[in-house]
Formats: C-alpha cells, structure tokens, sequence
C-alpha cells in the first residue's frame, strides 16, 4: 500500500512508510501547542523574493526535510512549468537520489536521511486591480490515506525592504508563530492538517 506525504507547494511526497496515531485529523487545520512526543518530519524552507521576482513570479526555494520516514521508495515531485533549475544540494543515509524531470526521486531511505532541494518555484503573483503582490506556499501537510499527521514546518522569508511591505499572513491561526522584521519572516510551527500559507505585499512606494 503506498502512503503519500504532501509538504509544500507542487511537491508530493509518496512512501511506503507506515503511519500511526491514536486520533486521526481529516484535514482541518490545527496548530499544536506543543511539539508530538514522537519525532516528525521537519520541513525548513528558505524562500528569497528578489525585486527580479515581482516582474517574474519566481521565487528562490532552498528547502532540508528531516526525520523522513524509512522506505525502499520516496518521489518529490512539484508542479510543471512552476519549478526550474531543480537540483539535489544534499542527500544523506539515502542509497540514490536523483532529478527525473520535475520530480526529485529517492531510492531506500534509511534512518537519519536528510534531503535538500534547491529550486526556483513560481509562486508570487501580482493582482492588476489592487497592485498587491500574493505569495502562496503550501499546502504543507503530512498524509496517510485520510488522515492527516504532525508536521514541523520551519520557514524564513527574505524580500526587499525598500521595495515590499507585508500587510497580511493568512492562516490567522499561524500569525502568532511568525516574527516578523522589514524584510524578513521567521514562522515556525507544528500542526496537523492542510496549510497553505498566503502572504500578501504591498509595494512601499508605489507610483
């Protein structure tokens, strides 16, 4: 039977892993206030908008998955045509790894594997009618046929100060793991469930 485990925008995750837990989530977002007592997956994102990316769309993804589960087979794959430059910066206690198209395949993954990813993914947008600029990331989630398992997801967001202003984090459930300087966003959070994260800019000195 083959699992799926789901962590960021356009990218899956399917293993063989088995899950379990004594409540199962179906779905619904929930923030933990504390972290599960087993270890779980840790999803570290650095996201970097340049001012490049308000005229392209694309945004630098450097991202490490920790404590992934153990199987003979794993597939990373993201959206296509929202994904360049795909490549494979570090993979650790994991017999083969390689890039197949828009996807990032691992062969028998052991104990203690790390896996990072470097990539360009299209995710920010410009709304014409307002000018504000929407970064969507997720959704991040941990899945197991319906149910839904704890995530840690560990995110940093850099953009030009002297361009951008962050005027809104949707989920409001999120806002209060995030730190928040001009030009940067530190969230760090675990939670069952589905999360997509949208951020909404505006420029500073708009014309």
């Amino acid at each position: 039977m083959r699992r799926a485990l789901a962590l960021a925008a356009g990218l899956l995750l399917v293993t063989s892993a088995t899950l379990a837990a004594p409540e199962i989530n179906e779905g619904a977002l929930q923030v933990l206030p504390e972290p599960p007592a087993e270890p779980a997956h840790h999803h570290h994102k650095h996201l970097t908008i340049s001012a490049e990316s308000l005229d392209t769309g694309w945004v630098t993804d450097r991202q490490c998955h920790y404590q992934l589960d153990q199987v003979g087979a794993m597939e990373v794959t993201f959206a296509p045509g929202r994904v360049r430059a795909l490549e494979i910066a570090r993979a650790e206690h994991i017999e083969k790894a390689w890039v197949e198209g828009s996807s990032v395949q691992l062969k028998n993954v052991g104990p203690n594997a790390v896996l990072c990813i470097h990539s360009e993914n299209r995710i920010l947008e410009r709304d014409p009618s307002t000018g504000a600029y929407l970064l969507t990331s997720g959704p991040y989630m941990r899945r197991f046929l319906d149910g839904y398992f704890p995530l840690r997801v560990s995110l940093q967001l850099d953009y030009p100060a002297q361009l951008l202003v962050l005027k809104e984090i949707d989920p409001p459930e999120i806002r209060p793991h995030a730190t928040l300087r001009p030009g940067q966003l530190r969230l760090d959070a675990w939670f069952e469930g589905r999360l997509v994260l949208r951020l909404t800019f505006v420029l500073k000195n708009p014309k």
